[in-house]
C-alpha cells in the first residue's frame, strides 16, 4: 500500500481578537460571579455555587482546548482516503474510504444534496488550503464528507479517482 500523497491539517494560531473576546468574557465571567457571590449570605450556598461555576470554567477549557489543538491527517493511497484526527496526542481513524466508491469532488460551493452520512473534517480557513466536499457510495446511498487541502493533494485525489 504506497502512499500516493499525505496532508496535516493543523489549526492555525489564535488570532489577537479572538483572543480579546476570550479574556474580556473571562473577566465579565468573574466580576459577575464575585458580584454574586458578595450578595449570597449561606456559606453552604456560596459553596455549591463556587463549585459549579468551576466546573463550567474546566469544561469550557477542556472545549475550547479540543477545538484549538485538533489536526487533521488525511492519506492518499492507491485504493484508499484515509482521514485521522489528532486531538493532542490521540489519534483516531475518523474515514476509510475506497477510491472505487468515490463518485464526485466538487468544491463546496457546489455541494448537491446527499441523502447518506455527511461529515466535515475541515478546520477555519487556512490559506492555501480550500475546502472540497467528496461524493462516495457508502451503505447504498450516497454520502459526503468535507476536506480541507492543498492543491497538490486534490489534484492527486483527482487524478487518482479518474484513473479507474
Amino acid at each position: 500500500m504506497s502512499v500516493k500523497a499525505r496532508e496535516i491539517l493543523e489549526s492555525k494560531q489564535i488570532s489577537i481578537p479572538t483572543l480579546i473576546i476570550m479574556m474580556l468574557v473571562l473577566v465579565g465571567y468573574t466580576f459577575f460571579y464575585n458580584r454574586v457571590i458578595n450578595n449570597v449570605a449561606d456559606y453552604q450556598l456560596k459553596t455549591i455555587i463556587g463549585i459549579v461555576c468551576l466546573v463550567v470554567m474546566i469544561i469550557l477549557f477542556l472545549l475550547s482546548l479540543r477545538y484549538v489543538t485538533t489536526s487533521f491527517e488525511m492519506v492518499l493511497t492507491h485504493d484508499r482516503l484515509i482521514i485521522d484526527r489528532k486531538i493532542v496526542f490521540f489519534k483516531k481513524t475518523v474515514s476509510e474510504i475506497r477510491i472505487n466508491d468515490i463518485k464526485k469532488i466538487l468544491p463546496i460551493e457546489d455541494v448537491v444534496k446527499v441523502e447518506g452520512t455527511k461529515q466535515n473534517f475541515t478546520l477555519t480557513n487556512i490559506e492555501g488550503k480550500r475546502k472540497y466536499t467528496v461524493l462516495y457510495e457508502g451503505q447504498g446511498k450516497i454520502c459526503s464528507i468535507k476536506i480541507q487541502c492543498s492543491g497538490n493533494f486534490y489534484d492527486s485525489l483527482k487524478k487518482l479517482v479518474k484513473i479507474r
